[in-house]
């Protein structure tokens, strides 16, 4: 069985409103900037309604899909594991458009940040006629298939607000109720939840938690942690407390999350960005592919969730 691509791209247009939405801040920054320090023509890879929302379809392939894969990051570990069962035509959907490294809590090690597509990965994906979808701001403020709806789902919780504004009129950051857990508990759940080893706890120890914060990969902003104890969170849950990018940036943010845990009565968690954003592949855009269209989609996981 095999669906048409042009279908199935216009129904995740749908889902995320993606004729009404705004192109991807953050996206059209960092998509040009680390394909010309590599000396790539990106423009050339891409399809050129991505070049100006730097959301939707991002590569076309064959008009007929047979299988859909699923990823948060097209990292080049999750790339040549699709490469490797992929069949002509198939469709590979992101969270991101490109990989982005932010360092591990588990060796203390420092990366490099965002990172193209190498072009040996973008020849065999054209060759071989697969197609991409990558969709960033509006997955993550989605109240129904998205980044935190998902996580929020995931810990059995109830919105009960929003914080951190993103995209175009969103938000990023939900905040729910929840059963009460401690905050060790809390730990656990998230090992559990996110199937990663290593999670990151700062912050307060807190015999009762009822009420969390969440926001799916980079939530190293002080100010919307802050936002978020405010609107009454016990707990802060995210991908990175720390963004471990090399420069004088990363090292800066690394010092105002340091200062921040030291002073809040909330607990905080990081799962990592690739896992924390993952979640929502997994679980509600896989059953929104099995219910809209009685497509299976595979979730392809990174082998380091810290990286």
């Amino acid at each position: 069985m095999s669906m048409s691509l042009d279908d199935l791209v216009a129904a995740l247009d749908e889902l995320y409103d993606l004729d009404s939405a705004e192109p991807d801040a953050g996206m059209s920054r960092h998509v040009p900037r680390v394909y010309v320090e590599a000396g790539l023509d990106w423009r050339a890879f891409v399809d050129p309604l991505f070049a100006v929302r730097f959301n939707g379809l991002m590569r076309r392939g064959d008009p007929r899909v047979g299988q859909v894969f699923g990823a948060c990051f097209p990292s080049a570990e999750v790339l040549d594991a699709w490469l490797g069962v992929a069949q002509r035509g198939d469709l590979l959907v992101t969270h991101h458009p490109i990989d982005v490294r932010n360092g591990s809590p588990e060796d203390g090690s420092w990366a490099e940040g965002f990172v193209p597509i190498a072009e040996a990965r973008l020849d065999a994906i054209r060759d071989r006629g697969l197609s991409m979808y990558a969709c960033h701001a509006p997955m993550d403020t989605s109240p129904t298939v998205g980044t935190a709806a998902a996580i929020v789902e995931a810990f059995g919780g109830t919105v009960v607000d929003h914080f951190w504004p993103y995209g175009n009129g969103g938000h990023a950051g939900f905040v729910a109720d929840i059963a009460a857990i401690s905050s060790d508990g809390l730990a656990r759940q998230a090992r559990r939840v996110f199937g990663v080893e290593t999670v990151e706890v700062e912050g307060a120890s807190r015999e009762t938690v009822t009420r969390i914060a969440v926001v799916g990969g980079i939530g190293d902003l002080v100010e919307e942690m802050a936002a978020a104890e405010r609107l009454g969170a016990h707990a802060y849950l995210t991908g990175e407390l720390h963004v471990r990018i090399e420069g004088g940036y990363g090292r800066a943010k690394f010092g105002e999350v340091r200062d921040f845990a030291a002073t809040t009565a909330m607990t905080l968690v990081g799962v990592s960005h690739a896992a924390s954003e993952h979640l929502v592949i997994e679980t509600q855009l896989a059953r929104w592919f099995t219910d809209r269209h009685r497509i299976a989609l595979t979730p392809i996981r990174e082998p380091r969730w810290w990286r």
